[in-house]
């Protein structure tokens, strides 16, 4: 028997990779992009970093740093507002799962509109969702080369399981920096969050 395996179009590997992120977004053809972290990353200077390196490069970047652990609709849909009117033409998501799962449903509704509850199973998203690249900063949930999206309806508590090639994000980059980073802070998240 056959099995399938659909991975982002680019994979960059390594410590200092995320020093690459503007190149990629431009080889991805953009060049105004949301970041989408979380206020840990921010508190860390991780986002700020990222936005450096990727105006650097000549892309355009603003942040969006909302978003929670479990993602709700209501938690995206400013961003979703965001990228629309400001006319962004890619994502770059900055964090660990419940980030780079916003970020997927972020850049879902941004290319196609709608409501979530309109993408989740059974339909299956197979249309591109815009250009995002994920940069993991945890290691396990894999959601950076993934199909697939949680995103909780809060008027109701359901878990909404969107899924498909479409939400496969176009490129990822794994720097293990980023992870022995968060180790390290690991004892101040706390002070971090209040």
């Amino acid at each position: 028997m056959s099995q399938s395996i659909v991975l982002p179009k680019l994979l960059e590997v390594g410590e200092g990779a995320t020093a690459r992120a503007g190149e990629i977004a431009i080889q991805l053809g953009c060049r105004r992009v949301m970041i989408v972290s979380d206020p840990v990353m921010k508190t860390l200077g991780q986002v700020d970093q990222l936005k450096s390196f990727v105006n650097q490069a000549g892309v355009e970047a603003d942040v969006f740093t909302d978003t929670v652990p479990e993602p709700t609709e209501a938690s995206i849909l400013p961003a979703v507002n965001k990228v629309i009117d400001g006319h962004y033409d890619g994502v770059i998501a900055l964090g660990g799962g419940s980030v780079i799962d916003s970020a997927k449903a972020i850049a879902l509704l941004a290319e196609h509109q709608g409501r979530i509850r309109d993408y989740s199973v059974p339909n299956i998203v197979t249309s591109p969702i815009m250009p995002l690249i994920a940069i993991p900063t945890t290691a396990g949930t894999g959601s950076e080369v993934t199909k697939v999206t949680i995103i909780t309806d809060e008027t109701n508590d359901e878990k909404l399981l969107c899924m498909g090639p479409g939400l496969i994000p176009s490129a990822a980059i794994i720097d293990f920096t980023l992870t022995m980073t968060l180790r390290s802070a690991s004892q101040r998240i706390p002070e971090l969050m209040r």
